[in-house]
């Protein structure tokens, strides 16, 4: 009795293995749309903890390469002091506004210059959200620059921050026009609509013969008619 029960066991898990075999031969034959519920969502289960996996390794590797940015001081290479007036300002800002944040100061400026390159390179390849990314990106800094600056110099740092985001945005935001586009207005007239249909009824009405002549008995003694 027990060996039966294990043949029976045996060949139900061999048949349920040979239908999720068939299922992966179909989906490979019919395409997405008949493909079994499983597959589906194993393939989209993998799909989303790959594309996480992606994301967090692009991060801290974007995350990285921030830290290694150059940015110039006053000291340093910076003789103009241009860089230093947008740069400052932006490390007191953090600095000021991440004391009560788990995230440390190095890391939102690393993250500030990530998302700054990054919206750059993305608007120059005219994507959208890129774009976006960049206007919110240059109102930021030009806020925390305003905010920070002390009073005698914010007006002209503000204005500096201004003209430097006004001038890379040349690259971000390459192919946008200000021009109205030009609205062409054509009235095609419609075409004369058929005059009404005119139904005229005529009655035809069948043409007698006449009816043929009496005969009457002939009466020898009453004389022909000339007729």
């Amino acid at each position: 009795m027990k060996t039966s029960t294990l043949a029976y066991r045996g060949l139900q898990a061999v048949s349920w293995l040979r239908d999720r075999a068939d299922d992966i031969s179909s989906a490979a034959t019919h395409g997405w749309s008949h493909t079994a519920l499983w597959l589906k969502a194993t393939a989209v289960i993998s799909g989303l903890a790959t594309t996480a996996l992606l994301l967090g390794w692009a991060g801290s590797l974007g995350l990285q390469a921030a830290h290694a940015l150059p940015w110039p001081t006053q000291k340093v290479t910076d003789p103009t002091g241009l860089l230093a007036t947008i740069d400052q300002p932006v490390r007191r800002y953090l600095n000021t506004h991440t004391a009560q944040l788990p995230v440390t100061a190095t890391t939102a400026y690393a993250l500030w210059q990530a998302i700054g390159a990054l919206a750059l390179v993305l608007g120059f390849c005219r994507s959208s959200g890129g774009r976006i990314l960049w206007l919110l990106w240059g109102a930021f800094t030009v806020a925390a620059v305003f905010t920070t600056t002390p009073a005698p110099g914010r007006e002209v740092a503000t204005a500096i921050t201004t003209l430097g985001w006004a001038a890379l945005s040349l690259f971000a935001l390459r192919g946008i026009s200000l021009t109205p586009t030009a609205l062409i207005n054509v009235h095609v007239q419609a075409p004369p609509a058929p005059p009404a249909p005119q139904i005229h009824a005529t009655i035809h009405v069948p043409h007698q013969a006449p009816a043929p002549p009496v005969l009457k008995p002939f009466d020898p003694q009453q004389p022909p008619s000339l007729n």
